[in-house]
């Protein structure tokens, strides 16, 4: 056969082989259940779940199936790009239900977009919704709609970069967010005085540098009313707002700050679980009232069962062994203490206190007295930097002082020969 005759056999062999391969992977798309098809669309990005429509005929449509919808603008080139996609999806009429509603948006956003997000996710029985911007344009606020309520939304998180109101925190009629059980909160200025008692289902609430609205000659305080609320989050705390709580349901309280919230109200009968940290830079001059505030904070959490603190707060309290050693702990019913001094070696948040990790750990002991005087039988766990040392990890009894200060002379001399 001559070589110019072989040449193109070869070549159409290869071009039908490769439609048979075409054929078969869309054949394979095809016959897969309909439920793993939409698992499958579901984990893309809403961009590349659309480009599935031209598959096949079968296909031309599926993406409006998908359960949800996940819109990220670091995908497009351009953001008035975006914004049309945005737009003109959800302008499609969608043959069911969506459970979630995912829009994230670099670069100032228009209240056009951010209306037409809302406006769908609101009006058309989302159940989760999670908007993530950098900033607004104009107005510095998220949307204000006419119906901004909803029967079917479970989770609400909204995310900005800078300061924005929120147009529904606050008491509300009509069985409005009766079904929302989670809310997220990042740089939410606060004006209202009982900003979650429109959310009676509420069970987890996280705010991250949320502010209050500055009110001439009064207090300002933070109202948490939530009867069913169970896990409470604040966090990147900065200013010193009190915060009173009605929370008879709360389990787990987190904090972290550059303050340590001043907490009030009638107790936490059920709490279980508390993770303190501090984040903030300390005078020396500032010591005393930092310290006093976060006596006040172990007050307030006094039924913990299980007490997590970070570094930086057991390092507050070092400076003030002489004091704790007179007091008396508030915790009647701690299980379990844990420190935690894995982020230690960048932490310099004191000022003139150079102490070496192994130095700090020498006193560390006259701290874990004073917090389980009253929990004998509690288990502490001190967890250390990673120090090419697997085995940095301890726990102990409280019913074994000497085994538990051998521990973490052991460690001292780890960390000290490194």
């Amino acid at each position: 056969m001559p070589r110019a005759t072989q040449k193109q056999t070869l070549k159409r062999l290869r071009v039908e082989e490769g439609k048979k391969t075409d054929t078969t992977v869309a054949d394979r798309l095809t016959d897969l259940p309909e439920s793993l098809q939409l698992h499958i669309l579901s984990s893309l990005e809403t961009k590349h779940a659309f480009k599935t429509s031209v598959l096949s005929k079968s296909w031309a449509s599926k993406w409006t199936c998908v359960p949800l919808l996940n819109f990220s603008s670091f995908g497009f080139k351009k953001l008035n790009e975006f914004d049309k996609f945005v737009f003109n999806t959800l302008s499609i009429r969608r043959s069911a239900k969506l459970e979630k509603l995912t829009f994230r948006r670099h670069g100032i956003c228009s209240a056009k977009i951010l209306n037409k997000v809302f406006d769908y996710a609101f009006s058309g029985g989302v159940k989760e919704l999670d908007v993530s911007i950098i900033r607004s344009r104009k107005d510095k606020s998220w949307p204000i709609l006419e119906h901004m309520t909803s029967d079917s939304l479970t989770s609400l998180k909204l995310d900005s970069n800078s300061n924005m109101g929120c147009s529904f925190l606050g008491p509300r009629s009509g069985g409005a967010f009766n079904k929302l059980t989670s809310l997220y909160l990042k740089r939410v200025i606060i004006g209202d005085l009982d900003p979650f008692s429109g959310f009676p289902a509420l069970k987890k609430l996280t705010l991250v540098s949320c502010n209050l609205l500055q009110t001439d000659g009064t207090t300002n305080t933070l109202n948490v009313h939530a009867p069913q609320l169970l896990e409470l989050t604040i966090s990147d705390y900065y200013v010193n707002y009190r915060c009173q709580l009605t929370t008879p349901n709360l389990r787990y309280f987190n904090c972290r700050g550059c303050n340590f919230p001043r907490l009030q109200g009638g107790g936490l009968p059920v709490l279980d679980t508390v993770v303190i940290d501090f984040i903030g830079s300390c005078r020396e001059n500032q010591r005393r009232k930092t310290f006093d505030d976060l006596m006040m904070l172990f007050n307030t959490l006094h039924n913990a069962k299980s007490l997590t603190l970070y570094s930086a707060v057991v390092q507050l309290m070092t400076f003030f062994l002489e004091d704790l050693a007179k007091r008396c702990s508030p915790f009647q019913e701690l299980k379990c203490l844990k420190m935690d001094f894995s982020r230690f070696h960048y932490q310099r948040l004191f000022e003139g206190d150079c102490r070496s990790l192994g130095e700090l750990l020498k006193v560390v002991p006259s701290v874990k007295g004073y917090l389980l005087k009253n929990s004998h039988e509690a288990k502490c766990t001190m967890v250390y930097p990673d120090y090419d040392d697997p085995l940095q990890e301890s726990t102990c009894s409280t019913s074994q002082a000497s085994k538990r200060c051998k521990c973490v002379q052991i460690s001292t001399i780890k960390l000290e020969g490194k």
